[in-house]
């Protein structure tokens, strides 16, 4: 139980509790509080002014208008390096398990993850968390179910302003889903308000320009897919279904959503119905179980609660992740690359002005007149700009006017010279020039791709990818399970075809993705029974896959050295043409058939042996046999090692071919391509020799 969290009880439940809002309201400000004691809270909107290109200091208010307003911007050149870099990305990442009966399931949940990123362009939400991150040190990205999304819903990625996450009681723990709470907190227009919850109008008060908005310094992000679908997040559910033709927003309403680790028990002797009946989410808790198993939820504005019940999300974990790209334990908003750099870039911004200056003028220099040999006309429209002046001077008067020289030459250059390196340590802080390498090397492998990955790899790029490779697993967790709870067997053979047999074994009520099995199949698990909930059933399938994804894949680095490796050794016949067409990322290879291998485990009853011993004519289906060679038991069964594989390979006459067109692959150095016949013919070629 969260200390000071009123209890709650059946009457509570069922009629609310109004010492509910006060504690919400204090959990509030008390998590504005730690993350305003960040040291790195206020540098949030310098950074993000700077790369905007306002970057105006105090001291430039009262410059004359005269004087020019240089802005060389690269702190956004050094952001969009970072953001290009971190998500033009392909990752060796993918959904597998161990359970080879669910083998194709797996690569079915791959296909789907592909389809789902490209058609919701989740890269650019990924592009927006990762500005967060640069800029302010951290930038969190929520995860939430649209049902109003394409056709029949999908997971929607959100990229917020941490400093609109607040904690409650936190602790020491820097990972979120260890929290005992979380408020998120977001401004939303009225009328969507009033469509999705139309008994609670009065709780929906617009914010005036001297109210709470100002008071927040206008921190809170509209979340743009809620604007267009006045019914499209995740708490659609909450209520019957409503028109879905959006209105022009009237203002706005700043709403909290409070999600929290309540570990508060049924202390009745009967079961208590927990969540809106009808939903996929409600269930029945039991005397004495856990009434939020998967977490509490709270939705509400400064006037009152609009609902408080449980969490709406299977997977039970705040629907949030957060991308910290360089992380102090000290620090829980992280550090922005930024910090190192604000200063340098007004010296450069100040020093491209003193250049500025310094070139006028000698361009528009100071002229000296001799009142005596000229008239005050000939002052007002002298200008040494124009070319080709011609001047009518009396020699009896003396030179008339002169020019003034500007700064010392020998200055400028030196000036020069101090902006150039200003510029290099900015982009050396920041890792600029080696993250546009990184960019740049993404094509074909050449000879030198491998050193130059090396060399392109600094510690901080190492840091960030690693991190970024960290932050994937919370949303990939996420949206596996949304699509188990709320994804329709209709709505997968849509996207991805008819997989046929695969959705043989699928109940159809509710019509899902998940598998009903009974003691007849060969698949059969108990936690899969047939006589099972969706629901139990769905909590045991989702964790038989897990994300995994490859160090460094992101940047590039392991990817290329896999590849070239893989196809050395399968060259070499030392790799199976299975396991390299899977590291290839190219999908339903299917498996090796069985062939006779030694068992993995004996059976410890010899009967049993005897009992399954493939015998023609009189038990052909038998597993076990004897090799008339060597006398050995051996067992039926799909090989399982890179040496199986190749044996099951061998049987099957599949093997590396060489063209008999052409000389042969030396194999001396990497793959890479170069250009014959003047430029008009590529090949591919593996020789030391140029």
């Amino acid at each position: 139980m969260i200390d000071g969290l009123p209890k709650a009880s059946s009457d509570t439940l069922a009629h609310g509790d109004p010492r509910i809002l006060g504690w919400l309201t204090e959990a509030e400000d008390e998590g504005d509080r730690i993350n305003r004691d960040d040291p790195n809270y206020d540098t949030f909107d310098t950074a993000m002014r700077y790369v905007a290109g306002d970057q105006r200091k105090r001291t430039d208010r009262g410059s004359p208008n005269y004087v020019p307003r240089v802005t060389i911007n690269e702190s956004r050149k050094a952001v969009q390096a970072h953001v290009a870099t971190l998500t033009d990305l392909k990752p060796v990442f993918a959904y597998k398990t161990e359970n080879p009966a669910f083998k194709f399931h797996a690569h079915i949940l791959n296909q789907r993850t592909i389809n789902w990123w490209v058609t919701t362009m989740a890269d650019l939400a990924l592009g927006d968390a990762v500005k967060y991150a640069v800029v302010g040190g951290t930038g969190d990205v929520g995860v939430e179910w649209d049902p109003h999304l394409g056709l029949g819903g999908d997971n929607v990625l959100i990229a917020r302003d941490p400093r609109d996450t607040l904690p409650i009681r936190p602790g020491n723990q820097r990972n979120l889903q260890l929290w005992q709470g979380v408020t998120l907190r977001e401004e939303l227009p009225i009328n969507v308000l009033r469509v999705k919850w139309p008994t609670k109008q009065h709780l929906f008060i617009k914010t005036s320009p001297d109210g709470v908005l100002t008071k927040l310094k206008g921190r809170l992000r509209s979340v743009v897919h809620q604007l267009q679908r006045p019914v499209g997040d995740t708490l659609s559910g909450l209520d019957d279904n409503v028109a879905a033709n959006p209105r022009l927003p009237s203002g706005g309403v700043i709403v909290r959503r409070t999600y929290l680790m309540d570990l508060t028990r049924n202390m009745t002797t009967k079961p208590l119905t927990m969540g809106p009946p009808g939903t996929n989410w409600a269930y029945v808790v039991q005397p004495g179980d856990l009434l939020y198993p998967r977490k509490r939820l709270a939705v509400w504005t400064e006037s009152g609660i609009i609902y408080d019940g449980p969490n709406p999300y299977w997977h039970g974990m705040y629907p949030l992740a957060r991308l910290t790209l360089w992380d102090l334990p000290w620090l829980r908003l992280g550090v922005s690359i930024m910090n190192d750099t604000l200063e340098l870039q007004d010296h450069i911004n100040d020093t491209s002005q003193n250049i500025a200056i310094g070139l006028n003028k000698w361009m528009k220099p100071t002229v000296a007149f001799d009142r005596q040999a000229v008239s005050e006309t000939f002052m007002k429209l002298y200008d040494p700009r124009k070319e080709n002046t011609r001047v009518k001077l009396n020699a009896g008067f003396g030179e008339g006017f002169r020019h003034v020289d500007g700064p010392n030459p020998q200055v400028l250059a030196l000036a020069a010279d101090w902006w150039d390196r200003m510029i290099a340590k900015h982009n050396d802080l920041t890792s600029t020039s080696n993250l546009e390498a990184l960019l740049q090397l993404r094509q074909v492998p050449g000879a030198d791709t491998i050193q130059k990955f090396q060399e392109a790899m600094t510690p901080q790029i190492r840091q960030e990818a690693r991190q970024l490779e960290s932050f994937l697993r919370t949303p990939a967790e996420m949206v596996k399970v949304n699509w188990f709870q709320y994804e329709t067997k209709s709505r997968w053979k849509g996207l991805i075809g008819d997989v046929g047999e695969v959705f043989g074994d699928f109940d159809f009520d509710p019509n899902t993705f998940i598998p009903a099995l009974d003691k007849s199949q060969p698949e059969y698990v108990p936690e899969l029974d047939t006589s099972l909930s969706h629901e139990r059933r769905a909590q045991f399938f989702h964790k038989l896959f897990q994300f995994t994804i490859s160090p460094n894949s992101i940047i590039a680095l392991a990817a290329q050295e896999q590849k070239m490796l893989r196809f050395q050794l399968a060259r070499q016949g030392y790799l199976d043409f299975w396991t390299l067409l899977d590291s290839l990322e190219i999908g339903n290879v299917g498996t090796p058939p069985p062939i006779p291998l030694p068992p993995l485990r004996l059976p410890d009853d010899p009967n049993e042996i005897l009992a399954n011993m493939a015998i023609p004519g009189v038990n052909p289906g038998g597993k076990y046999i004897m090799d008339p060679n060597s006398g050995q038991l051996l067992e039926i069964r799909v090989p399982q090692s890179i040496t199986e594989r190749l044996m099951a390979q061998a049987l099957l006459g599949i093997g590396q071919t060489v063209n008999p067109a052409g000389r042969k692959a030396a194999g001396e150095q990497a793959p890479r391509t170069e250009m014959k016949d003047g430029g008009t013919r590529p090949v591919t070629t593996e020789s030391s020799e140029s």
